[in-house]
């Protein structure tokens, strides 16, 4: 009898294959599944981020307009930096030049004191007799030394202040002194000192030299009015005598309209080769800008101005310039007349001519 072959067992039966498929199917249905979801979530991710891009764009772009704005202000503020340091270098250099004239001034000044205490010295030796000239005359060595003042040429014209501020060294004390009586009012020190200098200086004038002498204040006139087209020479010891006699005569009173002054000087018959102007301080009044009410710092300047427009041209001013507080401008602008017209500024000292 044969006997029968033994069957093999298999491993994979058609129920595990069954599993395996089932399982493998599931799996690709889970897949099949998710696959609209993860794209609906990328585009979505997608989105947002370009929301993102296009957000940072808009901030770079206005980073950057706020930068552009930032550099155009930065360069406008360096132009007006370069503008303002050229601006302090010149008022640097004005400064300077300042600084040299009034050193100059100041010396000119001490140059004046000394001469002054040798000339007295030599005033007080001179014989007196009965024949005395009106105006005591100077050694002739010293003729134009008194002031610091050099004259030029054969026709010297003096010009006077004769306001209400001659009366004293500031506005207030002499605006107390204008209710005084006239002959106080010629007593002023101030006014008194004045005419001294004046005298002093047509007494340093060579004989051959002609003088006028003008006043001015509200008014311009002559100290002769009778004799307004002549010139004066030393010698001539009438006419020194009346000039002195008007000159003690005079009250100081009103304001100052030195342009008016300066305006009569160019319609006299022979104009003068030199001007010595005794004065204060600016103007108080302009006949080209009337000013009915108070007269400030700023305006008296532009009095200034237009007087100076009336001088004629090519003729020395020299200025001596009295004492008068509360007028600052007043010694710059008379240095910058006395050095336009090739002139000279003297600020004397309170005992000048005296001591």
């Amino acid at each position: 009898m044969i006997a029968s072959k033994r069957r093999e067992t298999e491993v994979f039966s058609l129920a595990f294959l069954d599993c395996i498929c089932c399982g493998f199917g599931a799996m690709i249905l889970v897949f099949i599944l998710t696959i609209p979801q993860k794209s609906a979530m990328d585009k979505e991710s997608l989105e947002d981020a370009q929301s993102r891009v296009r957000h940072m764009e808009s901030d770079v772009a206005m980073s950057q307009q706020e930068v552009d704005r930032i550099a155009r202000a930065l360069a406008a503020a360096q132009v007006e930096l370069q503008d303002i340091n050229a601006k302090n270098t010149q008022d640097q250099l004005k400064l300077t030049d300042r600084q040299k004239e009034l050193l100059l001034m100041l010396q000119q000044t001490g140059a004046m004191k000394d001469a002054l205490a040798t000339l007295l010295g030599e005033k007080k030796a001179l014989p007196t007799d009965e024949k005395a000239a009106p105006l005591p005359i100077p050694n002739t060595d010293r003729r134009q030394y008194l002031t610091g003042v050099k004259l030029r040429g054969d026709y010297i014209l003096f010009m006077v202040r004769t306001s209400g501020s001659m009366l004293d060294d500031t506005i207030d004390a002499a605006a107390s002194h204008l209710a005084d009586s006239d002959v106080k009012k010629r007593e002023a020190p101030k006014w008194q000192r004045t005419l001294h200098g004046l005298e002093w200086m047509i007494a340093t004038l060579d004989p051959h030299t002609r003088f006028q002498v003008m006043f001015f204040n509200d008014e311009t006139v002559p100290v002769l009015p009778g004799r307004s087209d002549e010139w004066y020479s030393t010698d001539d010891r009438q006419a020194i005598q009346e000039v002195v006699n008007k000159l003690h005569a005079v009250v100081p009173q009103g304001g100052a309209n030195l342009e008016r002054a300066f305006t009569t000087i160019r319609y006299m018959k022979h104009l003068p080769e030199s001007i010595v102007l005794f004065t204060d301080g600016l103007p108080t009044q302009s006949d080209s800008m009337p000013s009915d009410g108070d007269v400030d710092q700023q305006l008296r300047v532009k009095f200034f101005e237009a007087a100076v427009r009336q001088l004629p041209q090519r003729i020395p001013v020299s200025t001596i310039l009295m004492p008068m507080n509360g007028d600052p401008a007043a010694p710059g602008l008379y240095w910058e007349l006395a050095n336009a017209s090739k002139g000279a500024l003297v600020s004397p000292a309170k005992s000048w001519p005296d001591t």
